[in-house]
C-alpha cells in the first residue's frame, strides 16, 4: 500500500505534536515563585527507627511527635509552619549503629500530582572515627501544601 508522501509528513506531525502534548511537565516552584520544598532542620537524633517518610499536616498531628522515644530534635522551628499552606515531611534514615550518617534535601519536583523530593544520604567512611551510639538521623521538610496527592522520597547515596 502506498501512502501520499504529504499524507504521511501530516500524520508524523500531528502524531508527534500529540505525544508531545501528553509529555508532563514537571513543576519545580508554587504559584508565588517559592520552592516546593525547604529543609527546615536536621538531626542525628529524630527518634524513628525505622527508614521512611512522616507527613504531619495539623498541629495535632505535630503535637504527637513530643512523645517519640529517644527524640532530641526541637519542635520549634516546625511551630512557624503555617500548616493551611505547608505539610512537614519527616525524612528518616532509621537507626543507625554510630553517627556519621545524615539526610538532606537535594531538590524537588511536581509530576502528574505526586510531589517527588530528592534527598542525599551520607554515611561515615569505612574506619573513620565516629561517636558510638545509636542515631537516627532524618531532616525535616517543608512542603507545599497543594498541587499534589502523593509523594515519593527518593535517595542519592552521597559519601563525604
Amino acid at each position: 500500500m502506498m501512502t501520499h508522501p504529504k499524507a504521511a509528513l501530516l500524520a508524523v506531525f500531528f502524531g508527534g505534536a500529540l505525544l508531545g502534548g501528553c509529555a508532563a511537565t514537571a513543576k519545580t516552584e508554587t504559584a508565588s515563585g517559592a520552592p516546593l520544598a525547604r529543609q527546615i532542620a536536621q538531626s542525628a537524633h529524630c527518634g524513628l527507627v525505622a527508614p521512611g517518610h512522616l507527613l504531619i499536616r495539623n498541629e495535632a498531628e505535630l503535637a504527637r511527635l513530643s512523645s517519640l522515644p529517644g527524640r532530641n530534635l526541637s519542635l520549634a522551628p516546625f511551630r512557624q509552619i503555617d500548616f493551611r499552606q505547608e505539610t512537614l515531611v519527616l525524612v528518616a534514615q532509621g537507626q543507625k549503629p554510630t553517627g556519621g550518617y545524615a539526610i538532606t534535601l537535594e531538590e524537588s519536583a511536581i509530576l502528574d500530582e505526586e510531589l517527588v523530593l530528592t534527598v542525599s544520604e551520607r554515611s561515615p567512611e569505612p574506619g573513620s572515627m565516629v561517636t558510638q551510639a545509636l542515631t537516627t538521623p532524618c531532616a525535616a521538610i517543608a512542603v507545599t501544601a497543594e498541587g499534589w496527592n502523593d509523594i515519593r522520597i527518593t535517595h542519592r547515596e552521597n559519601n563525604r
